[in-house]
C-alpha cells in the first residue's frame, strides 16, 4: 500500500506573471480545454490529486498526457497545478479555471495596458446585466438541452463588439459554467480581472493637497519606478501629519511622518 504523503495542504497558487509577458487568448483556450478534459475525466482527476502519488509524478503525469497536444504553457500550468496537494478534486479545477481568466487577463493587458483591463471588465459586466434582464436569455443557456456550441453562437449574436478577451470569457461562462450560473460567474470572472487592473492604479494619500506640478512629479516618479503608465488616484488624509503614502497593487510605499513615527515608538518600545 501507497505511503500517505506529507505534503501539507495549501491553497493552489501558480504565480501567472512567469508567462504574463507572452500571454495570448490562444493559451487560455488551452487551459480551459485541459480543465475540461480534467472535469470530465474522474479516474485522471483522482490521479492528479491522489496524495500518495508524489508531486513530481502528478505533474509528469500532466505532461505525458498533455505535451505535444497542447500549448506547452497551458501544460506547464496545469502540471505546476498538479504537483501541488489538492484539499479537493474541486479545488485542482477551480484554480485551473482562475489562471486561464487570469492569463486572458494578462493577454488584454499585453494588448492595450490598464486600459485594456477597464474595458474587459466593463465588458464582462455589460454582458451580465443583459443577462439579469432577460429570463428568457437565462433560460436559454441553462437549458440542458442545447448542446456548448449552440450556446456559443446565441452569446456571439448577443454580444456588443468587444474584445477576443471578452468573448472568450462570455462564451466559456455560457458553455462550460462548472455548475454555476453564467451571469454569476462572468461577475466571478469580472472580479478576477479587475483584480490584475489594482496592478496599474496608484492609490496616493497625502497629508495636505498635492499642486499640478508635484502630481506630474510624482506620476513620472512612479510610472519609471514600476515601468508602466499608471492612473493615479488621490487623497488627502490629515492623520498622515506629513509625506505620502502610495499602494500599487499589494505594494505599500509609506513615506509618511504617521509611519516612520510608529516605527521609532516600535524601535523604542514605546
Amino acid at each position: 500500500m501507497a505511503e500517505a504523503s506529507n505534503e501539507p495542504f495549501r491553497p493552489l497558487t501558480v504565480d501567472v506573471d512567469r508567462w504574463a509577458q507572452s500571454a495570448s487568448t490562444g493559451t487560455s483556450r488551452q487551459l480551459f480545454e485541459i480543465l475540461d478534459i480534467v472535469d470530465g475525466n474522474g479516474a485522471l482527476r483522482r490521479a492528479l490529486t491522489d496524495p500518495s502519488r508524489a508531486a513530481d509524478d502528478r505533474a509528469r503525469l500532466v505532461h505525458t498526457l498533455f505535451d505535444g497536444r497542447a500549448d506547452a504553457v497551458a501544460v506547464e500550468i496545469a502540471a505546476a497545478l498538479a504537483s501541488q496537494r489538492s484539499a479537493t478534486e474541486r479545488q485542482l479545477g477551480d484554480e485551473m479555471e482562475h489562471l486561464a481568466v487570469m492569463l486572458t487577463a494578462a493577454a488584454a493587458e499585453n494588448r492595450g495596458g490598464g486600459h485594456a483591463l477597464e474595458s474587459l471588465v466593463d465588458e464582462l459586466i455589460r454582458f451580465r446585466s443583459m443577462l439579469d434582464r432577460s429570463a428568457e436569455v437565462q433560460r436559454a443557456f441553462s437549458d440542458p438541452r442545447a448542446g456548448a456550441e449552440a450556446k456559443i453562437t446565441l452569446a456571439r449574436r448577443l454580444m456588443t463588439p468587444g474584445s477576443e478577451e471578452s468573448a472568450l470569457l462570455v462564451e466559456r461562462a455560457v458553455s462550460e459554467p462548472r455548475g454555476a450560473l453564467p451571469g454569476r460567474l462572468l461577475e466571478r470572472f469580472a472580479q478576477w480581472v479587475a483584480d490584475r487592473q489594482q496592478r496599474w492604479i496608484a492609490r496616493v494619500e497625502t497629508a495636505r493637497p498635492l499642486g499640478e506640478d508635484q502630481l506630474a512629479r510624482l506620476r513620472d516618479g512612479l510610472n519609471r519606478l514600476y515601468g508602466r503608465d499608471l492612473k493615479l488616484t488621490t487623497e488627502v488624509n490629515p492623520a498622515l501629519v506629513g509625506g505620502l503614502r502610495v499602494q500599487v497593487g499589494e505594494e505599500i510605499i509609506d513615506g509618511s511622518v504617521t509611519h516612520r513615527l510608529n516605527q521609532l515608538q516600535q524601535r523604542i518600545g514605546a
